[in-house]
């Protein structure tokens, strides 16, 4: 099996705007932080239809992330996941999702982030994890590298370590969250892959994304992702120098998948992706592309 990159060429932003994006976009957060931060310890939670949670602070975070984006692109469509929208196949969409990881912030526990994207003709040429809790953020833009920024120090540019053998990695994962995830799809393929590698950390969610982007993790793997959360994801790790695809290997059409492996090279990816098949369904595969990274 081979992890199968995307032939096209992806769109992009210039350096001018790019910076200018980052700087709108720093301006949203910090009044989503606001909101975010005041609920943490006092929230209480909802269920939603697909089973998962939502608060009061995600409604209001996203509402405010999206009057941002209003007064700085008034133009531009906007995706968020508590208010929906259209995701543009043409021209500019912004994705948003105000609290990746409801469960940890629910819980009072730091691990959750606020994801924002720009995706340009389909194609996702932006993103940005921001962890208010732990007062950092990652950020990217295609062409312009990986950049990290924690509360009072400037950014610096990040990247993915060494390659590593799947026996020897530290693969990042999110925790089973309800009874029926391992009869989703994806679900019994992540608890196999778990038997693999080196060393699991269970920091989930948006978290393990950034972990990655600065070698503090050499892969990170989740069975279900929704597209907002797949476009922040992207143009970090790629520009960190990792390879994203999904469970099957594949990285075309990238945010129509619904699952996410991102890996610090495309050896680690093809392990990953053949443990989590099971030998059964990887027999008779041809092995994954060494990248000599």
């Amino acid at each position: 099996m081979r992890v199968r990159r995307a032939a096209a060429k992806a769109p992009r932003l210039s350096r001018r705007e790019f910076q200018a994006s980052m700087t709108a976009l720093f301006a949203a957060l910090r009044a989503s932080d606001d909101i975010i931060l005041h609920g943490l310890h006092r929230v209480r939670a909802s269920g939603k239809s697909d089973g998962s949670e939502v608060t009061r602070a995600d409604r209001r975070a996203e509402h405010i992330l999206r009057a941002c984006l209003a007064v700085a692109w008034p133009g531009d469509a906007v995706y968020g996941e508590e208010y929906g929208g259209v995701l543009c196949g043409r021209g500019r969409c912004w994705l948003v999702d105000p609290i990746d990881g409801t469960a940890s912030y629910v819980l009072g526990i730091p691990m959750f982030g606020t994801l924002m994207s720009l995706v340009l003709d389909g194609e996702p040429v932006l993103g940005c994890i921001h962890l208010p809790a732990l007062g950092e953020t990652t950020y990217a833009a295609t062409g312009h590298g990986c950049w990290w920024l924690r509360a009072g120090l400037g950014p610096r540019r990040v990247g993915v370590g060494a390659s590593r053998a799947l026996s020897q990695a530290k693969v990042g994962m999110t925790g089973v969250k309800e009874h029926s995830w391992y009869a989703k799809p994806g679900g019994a393929e992540v608890a196999r892959l778990a038997r693999a590698v080196g060393r699991l950390r269970m920091a989930g969610d948006c978290v393990q994304y950034a972990l990655l982007c600065r070698g503090a993790l050499d892969a990170a793997v989740d069975p279900f992702m929704k597209p907002w959360d797949i476009a922040a994801v992207v143009p970090c790790v790629r520009e960190a120098g990792g390879v994203v695809c999904d469970l099957q290997g594949e990285t075309g059409r990238i945010l129509e998948r619904t699952s996410i492996v991102a890996a610090s090279s495309a050896r680690l990816c093809g392990e990953i992706v053949r443990a989590a098949r099971g030998p059964a369904r990887a027999r008779g595969r041809r092995p994954a592309a060494r990248d000599g990274g």
